[in-house]
């Protein structure tokens, strides 16, 4: 066991859960429980709750089925294991860490990757500011990144296996250097010859890097090498820059494409600039904007290439519940291109004149037609009404129906009538999209965390059943072991038998269950997973040894337990009563 079960109710005890997830998300009372827009998926219905009962406080989101408690909670959100996660709490508590006890192997493997980045980071630099690479020095110079050497620690990478000698003189072993992606599994260093951009997270550590080639045709084909992910560094959870720009004064941040956009709108003095690092935009690192600030400019590149990829942003955005507009830079031009060629102060004026997410899209589908022809006019009005029928706010419908309207010239009353009859159709669309997907999800379709249950569903769902009783009363587990009523063997899939055997141990090592005593040993979509049990057990009435023993039998049988399992009705009843 990793603390002692002493040690970690004091940790919760000084980590109110509802105090620690307001720092992410505002929380808002609702009764006897509070709730808010999930923090961990897109959404603008509030389906996160959060239960503060003293001794049983926990968060489950009735959207996405993330749960568990302030440990589970602070792992999820900020992408660490168990022991960092303790680390973090412990800290924010002013508590003192145990000397001993307690397994630091995923810790200190994070934290060994992270002393190798800075080590790293310190010699690309050092070989870049040396002036004995005109290759390098030349680029800097050619793309005016002089000022930014130092602020953002950019740095080179010589070839010839440079930064292994380096490493490996240090002490660290080829093993933690293929860990950190550094080099790869022959010892060459991975980013050889390349332009160095250090990520640092908002802790300011260096997490991982982006590099460029120096080469017109780099060997690989690659323009851009970016940190793989890694026991400290995950793509789809870090922005380049947000350690700089989440102080900025402004109220908002610019979204560009790439590292060198951001670092001119930085040196011409817009520092809320941000990008993503090597991958598509992800509704993780909207959510990690949106810590933040509440909204954000789209900046990307004017090409097609630069529309189609501001297109998928918006979506992501918005559905975080980011207010979100676009600044359409002419030309085909690239941030950087563009401060370089007008500079800050025209750049200035194009910010000023950004336009909302929904006359961004609008303006798309109007560039696609011929407006002056009558059949394209009839195909313009009937795509614009496919956008503005996902509106769900009936005024903002109107508002931009009469707009669009004039724009094509026709009556607002029939550009309405056909756009109310598509959001009709919407709305039945997205019901019934929401509906499959709890059936799918009750069937265990796409189920990672347990994916036998598609297999055998009838019993993981006895299984299930077991296990939420069991976390409201945990000394049935011993009583069911003694009479029989059930052991491990019964269990038909995997992911249930595991959890059963931590319950299990947890109550007879201290007498009781918390889930903080095992949630080293899952994952925090599998400590989701419990809680939704406990959860859906926590709503029915009907939770005594009698019921326990009714499934253990039907497990064992493969029945369906006579006081039956919470219905499709009853789920989708359980989930819309969450979100009032």
């Amino acid at each position: 066991m990793a603390f002692s079960p002493d040690f970690l109710d004091e940790l919760k005890r000084r980590n109110s859960i509802v105090d620690v997830i307001n720092t992410y998300v505002p929380l808002k009372r609702a009764g006897n429980l509070y709730k808010a827009c999930c923090p961990f998926h897109n959404e603008k219905t509030p389906s996160f709750c959060v239960y503060a009962n003293q001794g049983d406080e926990h968060f489950y989101c009735y959207g996405c089925g993330a749960g568990g408690d302030v440990v589970s909670f602070v792992m999820k959100a900020e992408n660490v294991d168990y022991v960092t996660a303790i680390e973090n709490l412990a800290k924010r508590a002013g508590m003192t860490m145990p000397v001993d006890g307690y397994n630091r192997q995923d810790a200190d493997k994070r934290r060994r990757i992270l002393d190798a980045n800075r080590e790293a980071a310190k010699f690309f630099h050092s070989q870049l500011v040396s002036g004995r690479f005109s290759e390098a020095t030349e680029y800097i110079r050619g793309r005016g990144l002089e000022r930014a050497v130092n602020h953002f620690g950019l740095g080179y990478c010589p070839p010839g296996k440079k930064l292994f000698s380096y490493m490996t003189d240090l002490g660290y072993k080829p093993a933690e250097l293929q860990s950190a992606f550094l080099c790869n599994r022959y010892n060459y260093d991975i980013f050889e010859n390349r332009i160095i951009f250090p990520v640092i997270d908002v802790g300011g550590n260096v997490v991982g890097f982006s590099a460029r080639s120096l080469e017109k045709k780099p060997a690989d084909g690659r323009k851009y090498v970016n940190t793989n992910d890694t026991a400290a560094f995950n793509k789809r959870r870090n922005l380049y820059a947000l350690n700089f720009a989440k102080n900025t004064k402004q109220d908002h941040f610019i979204l560009c494409e790439g590292q060198t956009d951001v670092i001119s709108l930085h040196l011409a003095g817009f520092t809320n600039a941000l990008a993503s690092l090597g991958t598509a935009f992800t509704p993780e690192q909207a959510a990690l904007m949106k810590r933040y600030k509440n909204k954000t400019v789209i900046c990307y590149d004017g090409d097609e290439a630069g529309r189609n990829k501001t297109s998928a942003v918006i979506k992501i955005l918005t559905d975080a519940g980011m207010e979100t507009k676009v600044l359409i830079l002419p030309g085909e031009l690239d941030p950087d291109e563009y401060i370089k060629k007008y500079g800050g102060e025209r750049f200035s004026l194009l910010l000023a004149d950004s336009i909302g997410q929904m006359d961004y899209r609008c303006g798309q589908v109007l560039a696609s037609y011929d407006l002056q022809s009558s059949d394209q006019k009839v195909l313009a009005a009937d795509k614009l009404a496919d956008v503005l029928s996902a509106i769900n706010s009936p005024v903002e419908r109107e508002v931009y129906t009469v707009k669009y309207a004039k724009r094509l010239d026709i009556t607002p009353e029939s550009f309405k009538t056909l756009i109310e009859q598509k959001h009709k159709n919407h709305v039945k669309s997205v019901k019934r999209e929401s509906e499959m997907q709890l059936i799918r999800q009750s069937e265990g379709y796409g189920d990672r965390v347990n994916p036998d249950k598609l297999r055998m569903t009838r019993a993981a769902n006895s299984e299930e059943a077991l296990l939420g009783i069991a976390e409201i009363n945990p000394e049935f587990l011993i009583k069911a072991e003694e009479d029989g009523t059930l052991a491990a063997g019964d269990f038909k899939t995997e992911f249930n038998k595991r959890v059963y055997n931590a319950m299990l141990s947890c109550v007879k090592e201290y007498g009781r269950f918390d889930l903080s005593l095992i949630s080293e040993q899952f994952s925090a979509d599998e400590t989701g997973r419990i809680t939704r049990m406990y959860i859906n057990r926590s709503e029915l009435s009907n939770n005594g040894y009698e019921a326990f023993k009714d499934y253990a039998r039907a497990l064992k049988s493969e029945e369906k337990p006579s006081d039956g399992a919470a219905s499709f009705d009853d789920l989708q009843a359980m989930i819309n009563n969450k979100k009032k």
